[in-house]
């Protein structure tokens, strides 16, 4: 009797790429010996890692300027014929933008440039950010350690990069710490075994008043949107001057070299633009140009650099009109994070809702004036230099008008309130009167 032959394997099934979930798994992807069981506060090895995350967030980061820069100049002395590649005006110009990306000013020829690139800082944080998901362990040493690293290499490149003013080297200093613990900080707190660390923030967060806290809370949720909603009116106003962003590029004539280059550093500028939005929002407006002004109540145009981006610019058309309420925008902002103000809480006194509401607005008023601050500043010669809007002033203007919102909604919706009012109605002697002899007596 002959063997049975052996049945057919099955045929293999087929192979579903989940490239996000691929990409997750990277970011969350853990040296072998870190586990939140075995990591010891303090330990060498904890230090270790987190230097390491920021030696490599540093290392990304300053990669991403540093490589197109390169490639960039290699492609143009090719298009040149013999000429050498100029490699140390592309390093040069590439490290000098991307310390500009963490505020420490740009000296050129002809102009000091201090208005950052906030899409650039972006890709900044979002390195630190990955880097610190990935390789760091959840402990406080390791994310003190990965900052200080990030920060040290900052400070390493300015002084490289020919940064001899104190000022340049407090800047590169400043720079390193925010960029460092925004995206390190965010990155280790969103591990899945920093369960520890949320628990220590949170304790922290809780030795806070509780106005305090929860003022805080509400001004986040302010400035949040306000970043919402001022990307959405860019995207309204690219859509408006789509003509004209298309003019520009047909006069200048760009190959494709020369176009890429322009692409990428619109990019760098788009939340530029959006924090001009706000400040257009807020009311005060924004300049791009000594004697230039785009505001709310009128737009006052001059001779603008040959940016495709600038052609979104607000027209003369969008000053006055409807345009001039927009501050009311920013009230509903704040009216917003009144309710997220007044869910956060259970019972207060009435006094607290006079508290809440100006802690919601200035920490509103806060982040959005170091925004302006950051996106305003000197971005060329001559007229150039003066580009954007006070971040003092429109942090006010945002602080009082988000302050309004939440005042009116707390004062809206909290009993505690009500009843204040009630009680001194009461205690007038007409109220007191009308309450004696029942005419006016409170429906139940």
């Amino acid at each position: 009797m002959s063997p049975r032959p052996p049945a057919a394997s099955p045929p293999p099934e087929p192979v579903v790429v989940d490239r996000f979930g691929a990409f997750r798994r990277t970011l969350e992807q853990r040296f072998p010996s870190d586990s939140s069981s075995g990591s010891v506060p303090g330990a060498p090895s904890s230090w270790v890692s987190g230097a390491l995350s920021g030696v490599q967030a540093f290392l990304f980061s300053l990669a991403v300027m540093l490589v197109p820069a390169v490639a960039i100049a290699v492609a143009g002395a090719a298009q040149a014929g013999d000429q050498p590649t100029p490699w140390g005006g592309a390093l040069g110009t590439a490290s000098g933008v991307w310390l500009l990306a963490h505020g420490v000013p740009f000296v050129t020829g002809p102009a000091t440039l201090t208005l950052v690139p906030l899409g650039l800082s972006a890709v900044a944080v979002f390195g630190a950010f990955a880097s610190a998901r990935r390789t760091m362990r959840s402990t406080w040493p390791a994310l003190v350690a990965g900052v200080l690293a990030y920060t040290v290499g900052v400070c390493f490149v300015a002084l490289v990069a020919g940064a001899g003013e104190v000022s340049q080297v407090v800047a590169a200093l400043g720079g390193g710490l925010l960029v460092g613990a925004l995206g390190l900080g965010a990155g280790v707190l969103t591990r899945p075994d920093a369960g520890h660390l949320r628990r220590s923030s949170a304790a922290l967060i809780g030795r806070l008043p509780l106005s305090l806290s929860v003022g805080l809370r509400g001004a986040f949720v302010a400035a949040a949107l306000l970043v919402l909603t001022s990307s959405l009116l860019v995207l309204v106003w690219v859509l408006s001057g789509r003509s004209a962003s298309r003019d520009v590029v047909a006069a200048l004539g760009l190959d494709g070299l020369s176009g890429v280059s322009l692409a990428v550093a619109q990019l760098a500028l788009v939340p530029d633009l959006v924090v001009w939005a706000l400040t257009w929002l807020a009311g005060p407006g924004f300049a791009v140009g000594t004697g230039t002004h785009f505001g709310i109540e009128g737009v006052t145009s001059g001779p603008l650099p040959a940016l495709p981006l600038l052609g979104a610019l607000p027209g003369p058309s969008a000053g006055g009109g409807p345009g001039a309420w927009a501050p009311v925008v920013v009230v509903v902002v704040g009216v917003v994070a009144g309710l997220v103000v007044h869910r956060a809480l259970e019972r207060i006194a009435w006094w607290h809702v006079l508290v809440l509401a100006p802690v919601c607005g200035l920490g509103a008023g806060v982040l959005s004036g170091a925004l302006v601050a950051f996106a305003s500043g000197a971005a060329g010669p001559g007229r150039l230099q003066d580009v954007g809007a006070s971040g003092t002033f429109v942090g006010l203007c945002v602080a009082a008008l988000v302050a309004l919102g939440c005042l009116l909604v707390l004062v809206a919706v909290r009993p505690e309130v009500h009843g204040a009012l009630r009680r001194l109605v009461a205690r007038r002697p007409g109220g007191a009167g009308a309450a004696a002899d029942g005419s006016s007596a409170p429906t139940p």
